[in-house]
């Protein structure tokens, strides 16, 4: 299946949303002055041979929260799960689009871009659950592009495909659970901060950090994450 589902906003209003099953957007309450958007699978996906691509268009001065209705579960070999995001001068997206969790025996290219104006605020968060409980874990391999003000801020590739590399301490170290996420904006204190021997936040540049916790489960690595974003 070849799905896309794409939202503009733009200050205080959705000017655009489209949805293709099983990517379905749907408008939600949030602050005043702020878009929520809720992503819901209004189908069983990604599965063997699903492309999905999601993209999500903040307009300059607009701002945005992004939520997901539940988790993703890639099941059944190989797909495909890209985002783009832009975000425009002044204006501020706050997403959170769910977790994915890759079954026994599927494998996930996850692709995120992200292009960010100057004076833009970020907070995106990823998480990859690498099997349900009690099964091997599924396979991922997940590419990060962002850009800031026309120039490169965070070029990232995580191989978790590869057996080997998925079980080498300087990848995942056995861990089931990738939790990273990036934070941009004036208002980000940027400090290289280690938080414990699976859990750091590195200071990419100015006003800009990207936090990864790796953890067995995903209770763990939420009670990892919560006290190292609150030091920041």
């Amino acid at each position: 299946m070849i799905s896309a589902a794409r939202a503009v906003v733009r200050p205080g209003v959705l000017a655009e949303v489209v949805s293709c099953p099983p990517l379905t957007l749907r408008q939600v309450r949030a602050d005043r002055g702020t878009i929520g958007l809720c992503l819901v699978g209004t189908a069983a996906a990604p599965l063997g041979g699903d492309e999905l691509q999601l993209t999500v268009d903040v307009a300059a001065g607009a701002r945005a929260r992004l939520v997901a209705a539940g988790a993703s579960i890639a099941q059944g070999g190989a797909s495909r799960m890209c985002t783009t995001v832009r975000v425009g001068e002044g204006a501020a997206l706050d997403a959170d689009p769910g977790a994915l969790i890759v079954s026994a025996g599927a494998r996930v290219d996850v692709t995120l871009s992200i292009e960010l104006a100057a004076s833009a605020a970020l907070v995106w968060r990823e998480v990859v659950v690498l099997g349900r409980t009690g099964e091997a874990p599924g396979r991922a391999a997940l590419r990060w592009d962002v850009t800031r003000g026309g120039m490169p801020l965070l070029r990232q590739h995580v191989d978790l495909a590869d057996d080997e590399l998925a079980g080498w301490p300087g990848t995942a170290a056995g861990c089931r659970v990738l939790v990273s996420e990036l934070r941009v904006g004036p208002d980000v204190d940027a400090r290289t901060v280690v938080h414990g021997e699976t859990a750091v936040t590195h200071r990419l540049t100015d006003g800009a950090t990207l936090t990864t916790v790796l953890a067995p489960s995903t209770a763990a690595a939420e009670e990892m994450v919560v006290p190292a974003t609150a030091r920041l």
